[in-house]
């Protein structure tokens, strides 16, 4: 009884939620290198433009990703929010500052977040 329980938690444990892999294919490099396209993406999550079909996908898991230092992001997902993060903080540090601000406006996730996905 106590091998199935074991056994049972193990196999919890491995076939952890992870959210959706619908988008995990897009090429997020040519997202990020077009200064217009990272905008719109920024400006979507900060509810001040509009949102096309991917934006919305990474939008609505975005405070739950930030939270929990993207504990249900693929590998590949955790790959597009680091160069997302990256890029935004190298050519627009305002944008960037104002992401912070709407998904960790205390601070207390960013630092796990960017652990988390570093190596991503």
């Amino acid at each position: 009884m106590k091998f199935l329980l074991v056994l049972s938690a193990v196999l919890a444990l491995t076939i952890a939620e992870t959210y959706k892999t619908t988008h995990d294919n897009i090429d997020v490099e040519s997202i990020v290198t077009n200064p217009e396209t990272l905008k719109a993406f920024t400006q979507c999550f900060l509810d001040k433009g509009e949102c096309n079909e991917i934006a919305i996908a990474f939008k609505r898991v975005l405070p739950e990703a930030t939270a929990t230092a993207c504990a249900k992001c693929t590998p590949e997902q955790k790959h597009m929010l680091r160069r997302y993060l990256e890029e935004l903080k190298k050519t627009s540090p305002e944008d960037f500052e104002a992401i912070k601000q709407e998904y960790d406006p205390e601070g207390q996730y960013v630092d796990a977040l960017r652990a988390a996905i570093a190596d991503a």
